[in-house]
């Protein structure tokens, strides 16, 4: 037997985490069952959303807040084709489900049909879970995608319970910062995954080994050195780094929104606002202060 919570879970955020803290609380095994690729990928490919993580990362994230085990189930069109009946046959009574705990617009099979009444027709018990607002903000993957597209990185780490974070391989770059002194990490995101708005950012940085350093982390085309506009992802690591990481996997954490992009006049008023950034993020807290 199990309680058995189902979903798209995207970004884990305190919405889910409600789902499965109240699976947890029935003291019984709890089993997520995710899907992959995202519904939209297959339904309406034109309007994939960009993803708030990677599989892997879901998966380590439910087991983190309460799931015993997590299933990934391949959203393919024999998947999406299951009729409500034939969803709760296959999918969900093969597991023992002592308890199914879900959202309260909880839908499912063919065209959504499926609901909550669905459920409790076929003689299973349901727990439904309210909508998890934080301070008047519903949390859902749609309203973090959207505040993190316009930069609101503080706003959407109340909604995740967490800061956001991208997660990638060290790459290559133009090497620029390190002959202005500056030297930067650059990173080769996950392609499906959502980066921030262009803009600097306060940060952290956890190193493959779980070492972590603040940081100034940049998102943009660096206009005032190139014209090239290919989009970056550059993390200055302070606190003393000073190592050579190439190849290796790096998380960044943002924290803050410092400022937006701007194409300054001479690299020497860039190296002046720069040092500002770094001083905004060096600069022990104002007791009492609020997110920047």
């Amino acid at each position: 037997m199990t309680a058995l919570t189902i979903g798209v879970f995207d970004g884990v955020h305190r919405g889910h985490q409600a789902l499965l803290k109240t699976a947890k609380a029935s003291g019984l095994p709890v089993r997520a069952l995710t899907f992959d690729p995202h519904p939209a990928a297959l339904l309406s490919p034109g309007r994939t959303p960009k993803l708030l993580g990677t599989l892997d990362e879901r998966v380590a994230r439910l087991q983190e807040h309460g799931a015993d085990r997590v299933q990934v189930i391949a959203f393919d069109h024999a998947f999406a084709a299951l009729t409500p009946d034939a969803f709760i046959e296959s999918v969900l009574k093969p597991h023992q489900p002592e308890l199914i705990v879900v959202g309260e617009d909880f839908r499912f099979g063919c065209e959504r049909r499926g609901d909550i009444a669905a459920l409790q027709a076929a003689g299973l018990k349901v727990g439904v879970v309210p909508a998890v607002f934080v301070e008047g903000v519903p949390a859902r993957s749609t309203v973090i995608r959207q505040m993190l597209a316009g930069g609101q990185v503080s706003e959407a780490t109340r909604l995740l319970g967490r800061p956001y974070t991208l997660t990638g391989e060290i790459v290559h770059g133009r090497k620029l910062g390190r002959t202005i002194g500056y030297p930067t990490a650059n990173l080769a995101a996950h392609p499906a995954v959502l980066i921030p708005a262009a803009g600097v950012y306060a940060g952290q940085a956890t190193l493959a080994d779980g070492r972590i350093f603040r940081a100034a982390i940049s998102i943009g085309t660096n206009p005032t050195v190139t014209d090239s506009g290919l989009l970056t992802v550059e993390a200055f690591l302070m606190d003393g780094f000073d190592e050579e990481i190439y190849g290796q996997a790096l998380t960044l954490s943002f924290v803050h929104f410092l400022r937006g992009t701007v194409k300054f006049e001479s690299l020497e008023a860039l190296l002046v606002q720069m040092a500002a950034d770094v001083a905004r993020i060096l600069a022990p807290p104002r007791v009492g202060a609020g997110g920047a």
